[in-house]
């Protein structure tokens, strides 16, 4: 009799050890749903008229991990010949990344913006920027404009 309560304990242990790290597993960040959005913006030129235009989809999973959607057409492209040409920045971590993309009149298309973060950050947004010329986006100097936000 003994024998067999302790197998059938032994079973529940194991049981309800299994199942507390399959419930564990289930809830754990890294498998939380990525999220993401989109947005365009267009900066305009400093000689009058639209400069440069951006469009960009950014995703970031439960660990952080945040990345341009590679199934959303995101790009930059520069909008005049103005001697300024278009540039796509990614701010993440406290940081700018870039430019991601540049793209001037010279071209006929827009050129693809491709960006990943590396495994992550602490911080919980992702921006992207269009800017004209070599401004950044902490210039200050309106040659730039936030394309999309991700928090």
């Amino acid at each position: 009799m003994t024998n067999r309560l302790f197998r059938r304990a032994a079973a529940v242990v194991v049981a309800a050890v299994l199942g507390g790290g399959a419930a564990l597993a289930a809830a754990s960040p890294a498998q939380a749903a990525t999220t993401c959005k989109r947005g365009e913006a267009t900066v305009a030129s400093p000689t009058g008229g639209p400069g440069g235009t951006a469009a960009a989809a950014i995703c970031i999973d439960g660990t952080g991990h945040a990345w341009i959607d590679w199934y959303d057409y995101s790009y930059v492209r520069d909008r005049k010949a103005d001697g300024y040409a278009a540039r796509a920045y990614v701010y993440w971590s406290t940081q700018y990344t870039g430019a991601i993309g540049v793209d001037d009149t010279t071209t006929s298309a827009a050129t693809t913006l491709k960006w990943e973060s590396n495994g992550g950050t602490q911080y919980r947004w992702t921006e992207v920027w269009v800017c004209l010329g070599f401004a950044h986006p902490d210039d200050g100097n309106g040659r730039c404009a936030l394309v999309v936000y991700h928090a």
